[in-house]
């Protein structure tokens, strides 16, 4: 993975298991790049550390899909740099932005005494917000080889200066600052959460509310690509030019396929009448020369153009293709993928309870064999079977309570060493059930606390004013699947799950948290029976499909 982030040949899709260190390995890598790329910048170039940083700005741009794992990997930044190269100025190397108002006061002061920096790191929305519209101050350039491109040439002759001026560049060997200059690197940190791809299963409404609405990291990553390097024009060239291709083969077959295969009654399909006559058989594909042509074209990534990197431990096919559809990956990526190790590490020991009702907890059962229940067919499975804007408040504080009680007695009989992570629902409050989990005996915070220093000294604060100390024996982290995607905290021994997982990638997300660079953990999933025994069939699935073995909790009977 790093030789190819530092000698880029093509586009990149990493997909390794959680925790396993990808996104530290690509930041390291990166900052790596900027501080190299400087030094030749102040001593063979003779630039001074000012036009040498001006030459760098906004080299890298790194995506990532939620503010945690944005100030995380802020932080690590911060320290790598303070540490190795304390001499070099961090705010002109990388800075990272989050939305939120106590966040981007202090960015824009921050943005306007360093000046564009070489990294930028943040969410989708606050970096549209930056790049884009009336109050954008920054600019992404496209790099200088794509500069020297007409725009305005047709297809053919576009793909061929494309080309030329590619080989031009590889055979040079001196490295000029111009060839800095630019867009470089667009990394998208955990890019199936940032794309959201609607599913196979996908409704056509689900669709077509995609299209219209398009998700914040979709509508960044078309403009960079699409108006500032122009590459997304490749890609849309090449699909036309199979959708004609296609209408073409469509007038050859003929119409008597298309006869042959409409809906409702036809005499050449009444079996009465006869046998319908023989489909023409299909040519064989050929791709049209114009496609090849433009899809080599895409391919083309070196030193001094644009490479996409896109990582996650879940980014399946279906992510990928899209991102080729759309023009943000080439039909050739560099694809490096661990598919010989588990999705979540073998380290971690998993744990399921089912709640059968507000007095019955078992252990989760591999294999259905008890006879159904008449009377439960037509029933609710409890309060977690409906989402939360449908409850009443009556329903959602007993929903609630009986989390926090399945919480608090699974933290007593564990006794875990570090800290815990409890995911709830996405449509739940954290603030809420917080509350509900003090009452139980359980001080919990919201997992930005672990993040951002002044807010964890002010909740400090609070909690030392309440109960007169902090110093309880693990610290608990409240959290959801969207708000701790990708985060690492690092002493986590614990991930207690009272969310029913959307699917498997889900879960692994979930108990990723645990676990991480070798070290052991243990995750405890708590669902409801559900209706027919619905979502523990569903964890089933999920534990089939990751090829998890859970084992009996040991304080269940």
């Amino acid at each position: 993975m790093i030789p190819e982030l530092l000698r880029p040949r093509s586009h990149l899709l990493i997909r390794q298991t959680t925790g396993a260190g990808k996104t530290f390995a690509v930041l390291c890598t990166l900052l790596s790049l900027a501080i190299q790329e400087h030094r030749l910048l102040t001593t063979k170039l003779k630039h001074t550390s000012a036009e040498a940083f001006d030459v760098q700005a906004l080299n890298t741009l790194v995506v990532v899909p939620n503010r945690e794992l944005a100030l995380q990997m802020g932080q690590w930044a911060s320290d790598l740099l303070e540490h190795a190269y304390p001499q070099m100025s961090r705010g002109k190397l990388v800075q990272w932005f989050v939305s939120g108002s106590e966040y981007e006061i202090a960015q824009r002061k921050y943005l306007k005494r360093h000046g564009v920096p070489a990294i930028v790191l943040g969410t989708p929305r606050a970096l549209l917000e930056l790049t884009s519209g009336r109050s954008a101050v920054m600019t992404a350039t496209a790099p200088r080889m794509l500069q020297q491109l007409d725009r305005s040439q047709d297809s053919e002759a576009y793909v061929r200066q494309l080309i030329r001026v590619h080989k031009e560049s590889k055979q040079r060997d001196e490295v000029t600052a111009d060839g800095l200059r630019g867009l470089r690197r667009l990394v998208i940190d955990e890019v199936d959460q940032v794309l959201r791809v609607p599913g196979r299963n996908a409704s056509d409404k689900e669709r077509k509310l995609r299209l219209d609405k398009p998700r914040p990291g979709q509508v960044l990553v078309d403009r960079l690509l699409l108006e500032t390097c122009g590459l997304a024009r490749l890609n849309a060239e090449v699909q036309q030019a199979r959708l004609l291709a296609w209408q073409t083969r469509a007038e050859r077959d003929g119409e008597g396929l298309r006869r042959s295969t409409a809906r409702g009654w036809s005499k050449d399909r009444d079996p009465a009448l006869g046998a319908p006559p023989a489909a023409p058989k299909s040519q064989p594909k050929v791709e049209d020369p114009a496609v090849q042509q433009l899809q080599r074209a895409a391919d083309l990534v070196g030193q001094q153009t644009l490479q996409v990197t896109a990582l996650s431990a879940t980014a399946n096919s279906g992510a990928r293709h899209w991102m080729q559809k759309h023009g943000w990956m080439s039909s050739r990526p560099r694809i490096i993928d661990s598919a010989d190790e588990p999705t979540v590490p073998a380290s971690v020991t998993h744990h399921c309870l089912v709640v059968e009702d507000h007095d019955t907890v078992r252990n989760f059962q591999a294999k259905d064999d008890r006879a159904p229940d008449p009377s439960t067919e037509e029933t609710e499975g409890g309060v977690w079977d409906t989402d939360v804007a449908q409850r009443s408040a009556e329903a959602q504080l007993s929903a609630m309570d009986l989390m926090a009680d399945v919480a608090a007695n699974t933290l007593a009989a564990l006794r875990p060493t570090g800290s815990v992570v409890i995911f709830t629902r996405s449509d739940a409050s954290t603030t809420q059930f917080a509350r509900v989990l003090e009452e139980h005996g359980v001080m919990a915070r919201d997992i930005m606390v672990h993040f951002d220093e002044t807010l964890r000294q002010r909740v400090d604060q609070a909690v030392v004013e309440q109960v007169g100390s902090v110093t309880e024996p693990y610290r608990v982290y409240l959290a959801t699947e969207e708000s701790a995607r990708g985060i690492d905290v690092t002493d986590a021994g614990l991930v207690l799950i009272l969310d029913i997982p959307k699917n498997a990638a889900s879960y692994a997300h979930m108990a990723g948290r645990t676990g991480r660079f070798g070290r052991t953990g243990t995750v405890v999933s708590v669902v409801p029976v559900g209706r027919r025994g619905w979502y523990e069939s569903k964890m089933r699935g999920i534990f089939s499909l990751l090829q998890i073995k859970p084992l009996p909790a040991p304080f269940v009977e």
